[in-house]
């Protein structure tokens, strides 16, 4: 009778994710529209091309940013084009979001240029961090073994206890979310080892931390989800 149970607070679990998906991108704009700022100000243009260090090589997939308004990925062929409002001067900052386009990661970067130099295109060299590894694996629900869809799962670096107050994520866009079969897929940077951590939104299954070595990334993780006392799940 438990396991019929939670068979089906895992149906209608699912059924909730794929209506908050829907609505998701709404409430997303709604939020935004009212700190929006006038956009109408941003018209500083700041342009430029990434280029790595050490072979002079257009880096694509290279995320710059000034703030949330004004962010763009470079193209293939490096280069970028966003624009700012007035100011004295400008911090933008570079950050690798893509390693499977540039085949590694390159380390982040933060350029401040005074108002009187942003007109001029802006020459920037990253360095090659790491080449990039994979963590995938997929998640069930211990109690009726079934897949787990709408799990949040990042990845840091790996801790020497793998507990969750050692956990320290990577600064770039290391996440996902399992998907129907409750499966997931990041990419994250090669380290010796890394801290997973597994956590629900929506308060049905409790957060898991696990420690991994690279030699352990190179198959599939198999995660159990213990599922929340009834009355902390509801």
């Amino acid at each position: 009778m438990r396991k019929i149970l939670e068979k089906a607070r895992l149906i209608l679990r699912n059924v909730y994710i794929a209506l908050g998906a829907t609505a998701m991108p709404i409430l997303i704009h709604a939020a935004y529209g009212m700190r929006e700022p006038d956009l109408s100000s941003y018209t500083v243009p700041v342009q430029g091309r990434v280029v790595s260090e050490e072979t002079g090589d257009p880096v694509a997939g290279i995320n710059v940013r000034y703030d949330q308004w004004a962010a763009v990925n470079t193209d293939s062929d490096g280069g970028f084009l966003i624009y700012v409002p007035e100011n004295d001067s400008y911090t933008v900052r570079f950050f690798d979001t893509d390693g499977f386009e540039n085949s590694g990661y390159f380390s982040h970067k933060y350029m401040t240029i005074p108002r009187d130099e942003i007109a001029d295109p802006l020459a920037v060299s990253l360095s090659r961090e790491s080449q990039v590894a994979v963590i995938r694996g997929t998640v069930r629900s211990k109690g009726t073994g079934e897949p787990v869809s709408g799990i949040g799962v990042s990845a840091g670096y790996g801790s020497d206890n793998g507990s969750e107050s050692e956990y320290t994520p990577f600064y770039s866009r290391f996440e996902a979310l399992s998907d129907n079969d409750g499966q997931f897929s990041i990419q994250v940077p090669e380290r010796d080892a890394y801290s997973v951590y597994f956590w629900d939104n929506n308060g049905l299954f409790q957060r898991k931390v696990m420690r991994v070595s690279f030699d352990e990334i190179k198959d599939s993780l198999k995660v159990d989800l213990e599922q929340k006392p009834e009355e902390d799940g509801k």
